[in-house]
């Protein structure tokens, strides 16, 4: 029972540190001074073709990172709850 409390506390908190990871990068970027995106995306089709667009929008970018990290953090509040009632 406990080397099954053990290894579920483990992935826990390997997602933890994952999402911390990522919101600290998120937070990074959104300090940044300058910003620019890079969209990939397949063609739909019979002949499917990848290409990308660039976006330069600095306000437009700092929204969407805004609202990834608060995602984000909602998130990290369900898995710490998660990783305290193990």
């Amino acid at each position: 029972m406990e080397i099954e409390k053990f290894e579920q506390a483990t992935k826990v908190k390997d997602k933890l540190d994952t999402l911390e990871r990522q919101k600290r990068k998120l937070e990074s970027a959104l300090k940044s001074c300058s910003l620019g995106a890079t969209i990939g995306f397949t063609h739909p089709g019979e002949f499917r073709r990848k290409d990308e667009v660039t976006i330069n929008s600095g306000e437009f970018i700092k929204e969407m990172i805004s609202k990834e990290l608060k995602i984000l953090n909602s998130h990290i509040e369900i898995v710490k709850e998660e990783f305290e009632n193990i």
